[in-house]
């Protein structure tokens, strides 16, 4: 053969067909992923009421988020539904539960300070809507159809699907419970999902409702949330801010979520009334004047930001209004507000505002600024997806944090993906890489949700069956029929025969 017609070598060496590791070490890839097996998982599910029990998460890559205890490759223990101690030499009994972290990032759960859960089984529905089609869509669409059981699946839905990416605690920002039936689902759905959630029960924004609301909540915390040694919290959810909504909640020492930018004049005129307190939540914040952002810092106000809801549905500027926040010492919250038109994955959230934060300032340099902004880094952008969402749910006492004594809510992250590894640095890999499907393994109060990448205690196969009767129930309602290459999902119902193509528009009674 001439050396023309020779075989040319690979440029790169291919991996040897069996694995080879050196004697003496062990394959990166057959650590700690392979020790999360059904026995380890059936042990940490018998003795999940053992208040005393305690489970070591070994040699991981652990990011406290606390800068009093800093980051660290070690343990952090937990006993019963605390964070008893953290550390490179913390160890634990003979008796401990040992989960071995090392190819993990350890990670405070993350916290999402703006979620409408209820539109779970909607997800997908609008890949191309701005705000107005949005609004047309489900608030004057579909939500008036909603029973109850709708509600409780679309929360479920939301909160399993948050659950899945490493979100262990949601603000549900809920304007669709139509009667107080439709409220109890809503709590019920996030109970029985077993993620942390602050319920914020709102009013519907259009159609025929009870008008219970907002005298209702009072009822709803009486019957659901009358201890607070439990996952769930309450407040209100006021989608256009009313003086006598707030004077109501300062009179029952409720907090207040809001949806809030520059379409609302009156701020000055509720914190002249004294309505203006540090019990307020604002979301989205778009394009505010500065005395608008010089009272939220004066009131003590949490504020988050939507990355991609703002410039997807064409709110404001369409820039999150970091800066604004963190020129007044405000550490915000990152929110994903709806799953109409983008999946929940918080890792996105941070990519995106990563993404956004350094376009911004190249944007300003390109321009000539004198004085061009620094881009926001990837550790900031990690703190407002932990403890700026926890300052958002008012529970930096329980997480946000890998501090001892507070619970234990955590997300190890495999490094051992190929998209995840080497790893050269942590907050690149969980801004810049990472996304949910990376999430391994989930604890929320020292339980275990989610093991060797699959939710624990949940029969998907039983949800998928709820989302389907639930969204065939609403397309029926509204007249509709699916059709996946539509652009939104569907179209009206076209023939007498109930068949559009070969799609059949079956009635749910």
């Amino acid at each position: 053969m001439s050396v023309a017609g020779a075989a040319r070598p690979s440029a790169y060496a291919r991996p040897p067909q069996t694995e080879q590791v050196p004697e003496g070490a062990t394959s990166r890839r057959h650590r700690a992923a392979d020790t999360r097996d059904e026995a380890q998982l059936a042990a940490l599910m018998r003795s999940a009421g053992d208040t005393e029990r305690t489970i070591v998460l070994e040699n991981g890559t652990v990011v406290t988020g606390d800068p009093a205890i800093g980051n660290f490759v070690g343990n952090v223990l937990i006993r019963g539904t605390k964070i008893l101690d953290v550390g490179p030499e913390v160890h634990a009994g003979a008796d401990s539960i040992v989960v071995d972290a090392s190819d993990s990032i350890v990670i405070p759960g993350l916290v999402d300070a703006h979620l409408h859960a209820w539109e779970g089984q909607l997800r997908g529905i609008a890949p191309a809507v701005d705000f107005p089609g949005y609004v047309s869509l489900t608030h004057e669409g579909f939500a008036p159809h909603y029973r109850p059981h709708d509600n409780y699946v679309g929360n479920l839905t939301t909160a399993l699907v948050a659950l899945d990416a490493g979100v262990t605690t949601i603000i549900d920002n809920s304007h669709n419970s139509r009667t107080p039936d439709h409220s109890n689902a809503a709590v019920e759905a996030l109970r029985d999902a077993g993620i942390r959630a602050v319920h914020a029960a709102g009013a519907p924004q259009s159609g025929i409702w009870d008008q219970h609301w907002p005298q209702d909540i009072l009822r709803l915390r009486d019957e659901y949330f009358a201890t607070d040694d439990q996952l769930l919290t309450l407040r209100l959810f006021d989608a256009f801010p009313a003086p006598q909504v707030w004077a109501f909640a300062k009179e029952h020492d409720l907090w207040v979520s809001s949806e809030w930018g520059n379409y609302i004049p009156h701020l000055s005129e509720l914190q002249q009334a004294g309505l203006l307190t540090p019990q307020h939540t604002f979301n989205h914040c778009f394009g505010l004047p500065d005395r608008d952002w010089d009272l939220i810092r004066d009131a003590g106000v949490t504020v988050n930001i939507c990355a991609r809801s703002d410039a997807n549905f064409g709110l404001g500027p369409a820039f999150p209004p970091v800066r604004q926040a963190l020129e007044r010492g405000i550490v915000p919250g990152l929110s994903q507000d709806a799953e109409v038109s983008y999946g929940i994955d918080p890792f996105i959230e941070m990519q995106t505002l990563l993404t956004l934060s350094r376009s911004q300032v190249f944007d300003q340099i390109d321009s000539g600024a004198d004085d061009p902004a620094t881009p926001l880094t990837p550790e900031q952008i990690f703190s407002f997806a932990t403890i700026g969402g926890a300052l958002n749910a008012n529970l930096t006492d329980k997480v946000g944090t890998l501090t001892p004594g507070k619970d234990a809510d955590i997300v190890l992250l495999r490094t051992t993906d190929l998209n995840t590894g080497p790893g050269t640095n942590v907050f690149a890999t969980l801004v810049g890489f990472a996304t949910a499907r990376n999430v391994d393994t989930v604890f929320v109060g020292g339980q275990v949700r989610k093991w060797a990448g699959r939710l624990v205690g949940h029969d998907l196969t039983a949800l998928h069956d709820l989302v389907d009767e639930s969204l065939a129930y609403l397309f029926d309602a509204r007249g509709l029929v699916p059709d996946a290459f539509a652009e939104r999902g569907y179209r009206e119902r076209q023939s007498q025969d109930g068949f559009i193509g070969n799609v059949l528009a079956d009635p749910v009674t």
